[in-house]
This record gives structure tokens, sequence and C-alpha cells, in this order.
């Protein structure tokens, strides 16, 4: 009988257990429209993205370590993701390029040159560098004035 309560007891709390550990992320973000959006970022968005729609825009209750605060996916794919001031955190294009006018002009010139027949997949604005994906999947690191670092792994 001891045997059949500890093991209920056990089965219960391994319940209670793998319940509570369950991802609290849902409580960290909500859905929101576009018209919640800062405005510099959907003027942005407009600006660089016209021919694609949002297909969903989350809002996070607490930034990011990089300062993103909304998620922004568009229709095209294109993940970007918005500080509390509507200004660009980071931009992934799944493998599609990302507009050439978004990438700093030293960062473009370093890739034209060394990599010819890549192009940004993916651009990061991190708090001491800025990094690159390239459409080979090199990830690139430079720093804020756009001096190449190194090769990321």
């Amino acid at each position: 009988m001891k045997k059949i309560i500890l093991t209920g007891f056990i089965a219960l709390s391994l319940l209670l257990t793998i319940t509570s550990c369950d991802s609290d992320d849902d409580n960290n973000e909500s859905v929101i429209n576009v018209t919640d959006l800062p405005k510099s970022a959907d003027t942005f968005v407009t600006t660089y993205f016209p021919n694609t729609t949002y297909a969903l825009i989350k809002k996070q209750n607490v930034a990011d370590n990089d300062g993103s605060i909304y998620d922004v996916k568009l229709s095209n794919n294109f993940e970007i993701d918005f500080d509390i001031n509507g200004n660009w955190i980071d931009i992934d294009g799944n493998h599609q390029a990302v507009p050439v006018e978004l990438v700093p002009g030293k960062i473009q010139t370093y890739v034209t040159t060394n990599y010819p027949s890549q192009f940004v997949t993916s651009i990061d604005n991190e708090r001491t560098t800025v990094e690159v994906e390239l459409s080979n999947n090199i990830d690139l690191v430079f720093d804020l004035q756009g001096n190449f670092l190194r090769i990321d792994n």
C-alpha cells in the first residue's frame, strides 16, 4: 500500500513539476495591431518593404538583451525587430537579400569586395558590433564603424 501511495505522490509531483516548468514566454508578449507599432517602425516597413503586408506583430513586455521589444513578421517572410522607439535592431530575410540600402556602406563595400557572389540575408545591430549573415551562411562581425573584425562561427 505504501508503494502505491508513494508512486502516486511521485507521479503527481512530476506532473506538477513539468507543468510549472512550462514556458512563461506567453506572458511576456502579446499580439498587437499595426496602429500599436511606433510610427517610425511602420514608416520603415512601408519604405523598405512596400509590397508586403504585416503577417504578425508582437510586443514583448520586457525588452530582449539587444533592446528589441517589437517582433514584426512580414508576408514576404522577413522578420524585423524594433526597439521601443521603433528603431530596427535586426532584420532577418530568411535567405532573401536584405535591401542594400539598409546595410551600412562600409559593410556593403566589404561584402561586395570580399564575397562578390554573395548577399546579406540578415543584419543585427548589437550593442558593440554589427553582425551580418551572407547567403552562403558565413557570419561576419564588424565594429560599429563598419570595420571588419572577424568571421563568426
